[in-house]
């Protein structure tokens, strides 16, 4: 079975091009743009690994991760943002991003490389 990938932006160019990278090799997207949609595709988890933006209209990262664990104790998280050096804790991409880079990224931290 695929595993399962949540991909939060409020920028839908980033959402359909995080999506489009990550099912041509073989996961499972779901995608949320605003916190009522995050709400909404939460049914389809538990997730392995959430994507999100640093920096969410609407909403802040820790309220987007919380909300996630509720239904996925045990995911990974990857954060990313277009502001150099911040929030670069824990597993961060900086955007834009290379597709080949974001796949290899997402496959050590599924994979436990990371």
């Amino acid at each position: 079975m695929a595993e399962k990938i949540l991909v939060v932006d409020d920028e839908a160019l980033i959402l359909t091009a995080v999506e489009r990278a990550l099912v041509k090799v073989g996961y499972f997207i779901a995608r949320a743009q605003t916190m009522e949609e995050l709400d909404a595709v939460l049914k389809d988890g538990p997730f392995d690994l959430l994507i999100t933006d640093i920096y969410m209209q609407g909403g802040s990262l820790d309220e987007v991760i919380e909300i996630v664990l509720r239904t996925s104790p045990s995911i990974k998280v990857l954060k990313m943002s277009g502001a150099a050096g911040r929030g670069k804790t824990g597993h961060f991409i900086e955007k834009p991003f290379n597709i080949e880079t974001l796949r290899k990224k997402v496959k050590d931290i599924l994979d436990g490389s990371l």
